[in-house]
């Protein structure tokens, strides 16, 4: 069996790019699913498809014989309507179902959200209580239980990686950073609705190299959370950016003096996947503005 062939869903997406190039250049052999034409690269095969594989594409996945699957699909972000949660659901179902019969996957690494987590105001650990009242999260949760049921009597393991604040190249003009950067370059008042609260940002080129250890060492099943283990005021990335760009926002007064600590508790990951050295906030968004 050869423990460098993975199947990849999402991987034209904003984490899916760090995680296919980290690993290609690694010398992984990828099949990557993607509902659009994409050019060859090294290491890297295309099957253009949406989730609901057809006969052909599975029977082209089941002759690649991956060793591992990394599913990190999921439709029309930021769209967490209940329609797109449904069909989200219904097609994560659909596929993981047939990904059951191709008997050579081992491991199942999927991503969920920190979203998940009931209470956002505090340090988080994985057996904190869900919320099962927003349609996106609730939803992600479904999964989950699926998955763990679906395999809880085979030899696959899985693993559940709880993302927290992800930023790093590709992100979506609408967050964050890009966000800052945009209104930066054109000279456009920023608001920030809550100046004081603080979040647990993770660099994607972490995300990546923890999913790559997932795929050699041999963890328990469950859920894992996945951010840098503190949190950071949005005040404090506004001053890096400053710093960075020698450059002063134009920054709307905001009366919003609420506070929030939301932020993983990383001790089962690191403990799990000996993964200790994360980006610190500032290299991070430096290497994220080269790339804007």
């Amino acid at each position: 069996m050869d423990k460098k062939k993975i199947l990849i869903t999402g991987g034209t997406g904003f984490i899916g790019k760090e995680v296919l190039k980290l690993l290609s250049r690694n010398n992984f052999k990828i099949l990557c699913i993607s509902r659009r034409t994409q050019k060859k690269r090294k290491n890297i095969t295309w099957i253009k498809s949406n989730l609901n594989i057809n006969h052909l594409n599975l029977s082209k996945i089941q002759k690649f014989r991956p060793f591992a699957l990394i599913h990190l699909s999921w439709e029309k972000i930021p769209d967490f309507s209940k329609e797109i949660c449904e069909k989200n659901y219904k097609d994560n179902i659909s596929f993981l179902k047939k990904i059951k019969k191709i008997s050579s996957i081992k491991k199942i690494i999927i991503t969920g959200s920190c979203f998940e987590y009931e209470d956002k105001n505090s340090k988080k650990k994985e057996n904190d209580k869900v919320n099962l009242k927003d349609y996106f999260s609730s939803t992600k949760y479904k999964i989950f239980n699926d998955v763990k049921e679906r395999f809880k009597n085979s030899s696959v393991k899985f693993a559940w990686f709880r993302i927290f604040y992800a930023y790093g190249p590709f992100q979506r003009k609408e967050s964050l950073i890009p966000y800052l950067m945009h209104s930066l370059k054109n000279k456009k008042t920023i608001e920030i609705k809550t100046p004081y609260f603080e979040n647990d940002f993770i660099f994607t080129e972490d995300i990546a190299k923890i999913i790559k250890k997932s795929l050699k060492i041999n963890f328990k099943n469950g859920i894992y959370n996945l951010g840098s283990g503190k949190s950071s005021k949005i005040t404090e990335i506004i001053q890096i950016i400053e710093k960075l760009s020698k450059n002063k926002f134009i920054i709307k007064k905001n009366l919003n003096k609420k506070k929030n600590v939301f932020y993983a508790d990383m001790s089962k990951t690191v403990k799990m996947f000996k993964f200790k050295k994360f980006t610190k906030l500032k290299i991070g968004i430096k290497k994220t503005l080269l790339k804007i």
